[in-house]
C-alpha cells in the first residue's frame, strides 16, 4: 500500500471573486462533470455556484491527502432541492479511497459576492 498522508481536520477552500473564471470559460468543463455545470448553469450567480464546487472538490482531495492535481471527474457535488449538497466518488478515486480506508467526505459550500468557499470534513469515524 502506498503510503500517504490525510488530515483527520476539516479542510476549508476559499475562492476569491478575482480567481473566478467567466461562466463559459473552458476550464470548468476539467474542473466540473455536465451535471454540476448544468446545475450552476441554471441558477443566479453562475460564477459563484460553480466555483463553490470546485473549492469543494479541492478541499476534499486535500482532506483524503491524494497526490497531486484532484481526480476532477472523479468526484460530483450532487444537489437537490431542500437537501445540504452531497459529494459522490467514483472511478480510480473510488477504488483509491478503498485500497486506503478511507470514507467520502462530506462537504459544505457557500457563496456571496463574488466569493465562494467549501468546507470537507471526515464523517465521524470515516478516516481510519
Amino acid at each position: 500500500m502506498n503510503h500517504h498522508t490525510t488530515t483527520t481536520a476539516p479542510v476549508v477552500r476559499i475562492s476569491p471573486p478575482q480567481q473566478c473564471p467567466e461562466r463559459h470559460d473552458r476550464r470548468w468543463t476539467d474542473w466540473l462533470t455536465d451535471t454540476e455545470l448544468v446545475y450552476a448553469h441554471s441558477l443566479a450567480r453562475t460564477e459563484e455556484h460553480l466555483s463553490a464546487r470546485k473549492a469543494a472538490k479541492e478541499a476534499a482531495a486535500h482532506l483524503l491527502g491524494w497526490p497531486g492535481q484532484p481526480p476532477w471527474q472523479d468526484m460530483e457535488i450532487c444537489r437537490r432541492a431542500d437537501e445540504a449538497p452531497v459529494l459522490r466518488v467514483h472511478g480510480r478515486l473510488a477504488q483509491w479511497m478503498g485500497e486506503h480506508g478511507l470514507a467520502t467526505p462530506q462537504v459544505s459550500l457557500t457563496h456571496a459576492r463574488g466569493y465562494a468557499a467549501a468546507l470537507a470534513w471526515f464523517p465521524r469515524g470515516g478516516e481510519r
